[in-house]
């Protein structure tokens, strides 16, 4: 299976200030009425890779992250979740308000998967992100 991955961050205005794209190959398998798909990508160290896990539902997605630092991060539509995300340069208190959660994934897992929410970082001004997740073969 692949994945392909492009996430966004926008400003106050809605204008597109960011934009990441990740290719790479992925497993995925269902249990009950998750699925669960893993994924390696980069890190900016050099000598760590980043294994990524969604875990996903008809109205949630559970995303995370395991390297040398970890987060889990949650996107539910109308919920806030606070978590805690770990860099290398420090942890950093994180707020996520899901706004737009589409979920169009076959028995299969083959489909796509968009994400619209706001990230409020330790004190700062919240930002909107947004991140459009496909599976295919």
């Amino acid at each position: 299976m692949r994945i392909k991955v492009i996430g966004q961050q926008f400003d106050c205005d809605d204008n597109k200030i960011d934009e990441i794209q990740l290719i790479t190959e992925a497993t995925i398998k269902k249990e009950g009425g998750l699925f669960i798909i893993d994924y390696t990508e980069s890190s900016e160290n050099a000598d760590d890779n980043i294994t990524t896990r969604l875990r996903v539902t008809e109205k949630k997605l559970i995303m995370t992250k395991l390297s040398m630092v970890s987060s889990t991060l949650e996107f539910e539509v109308d919920k806030k979740y606070h978590s805690i995300y770990s860099t290398i340069y420090g942890d950093f208190k994180m707020i996520i308000s899901t706004m737009e959660y589409n979920c169009n994934l076959n028995k299969d897992g083959v489909g796509d998967i968009y994400l619209k929410y706001m990230v409020n970082l330790g004190d700062g001004e919240p930002y909107s992100n947004a991140l459009q997740i496909s599976l295919y073969e």
